[in-house]
């Protein structure tokens, strides 16, 4: 008897289907006992597979404005009622898995006796590494680019991906202001911006693609401490 799942029949394949391989657990072409192949579970395995989909699609220069969820799920090889029935738009689909580069940025470690300054530089090094990487740097401009036609993609993505990070900028500088090493009038806020911006400008608009001048990152804390510093 002929079943219908996700409005294919059982017989039918789905877009993007690989045959013997498919990582869309609805896809028809599972094994005939029902049993699970060894291995990530399948969900698992479908939702890496969207979100480097996404990611792929985006770092290949296909605008936001134009990606839809059926071109998602063809690269993903699964299908779209697969795709929808983990993320409900677009927009959370993308944030979700332009965050997904960000998430092996280490938290700061507060427990040693290194300097305010080492924790500043340590950050800016985790910082450039992320935005150097090529994928990362690819969807990071596009997210970027998308940002004047689609504001709320470009919030969720602060909120996600930008903010997280500058909350870990401000614990430091807060330590350091606790430790009396920074001016205790210090304007976090400010400082944030100060520290994280030249990066951004100098690796996404001045010279992209290529890496920081040798000791460029260090000059800049060291300028930056000048100001900041307790007195």
């Amino acid at each position: 008897m002929t079943m219908i799942r996700d409005g294919r029949r059982s017989d039918e394949r789905h877009p993007g289907h690989v045959a013997g391989a498919c990582a869309d657990p609805a896809c028809a072409a599972g094994p005939a006992d029902g049993r699970r192949r060894p291995g990530r579970p399948r969900s698992e395995a479908a939702e890496r597979a969207i979100v480097e989909a996404v990611l792929g699609l985006l770092s290949e220069g296909v605008p936001y404005g134009s990606l839809s969820m059926e071109q998602v799920a063809t690269r993903a090889g699964v299908g779209k009622a697969t795709v929808y029935r983990r993320w409900p738009n677009k927009e959370s689909l993308v944030v979700d898995s332009v965050a997904s580069l960000w998430q092996e940025c280490p938290p700061p470690n507060l427990s040693d006796d290194r300097s305010t300054r080492d924790r500043i530089l340590e950050y800016l090094d985790n910082m450039v590494e992320v935005m150097h990487n090529d994928l990362a740097g690819l969807v990071f401009s596009s997210v970027m680019a998308a940002g004047t036609l689609h504001p709320e993609l470009l919030q969720n993505y602060h909120r996600v991906a930008i903010e997280p990070r500058r909350e870990q900028l401000r614990v430091i500088l807060r330590h350091g202001m606790a430790a009396g090493e920074l001016r205790a009038d210090l304007d976090v806020e400010l400082t944030v911006r100060m520290i994280s911006a030249p990066i951004v400008l100098t690796m996404k608009s001045e010279h992209p693609g290529e890496p920081l001048a040798q000791g460029f990152t260090r000059a800049l804390v060291d300028a930056l401490m000048a100001g900041i510093a307790a007195r």
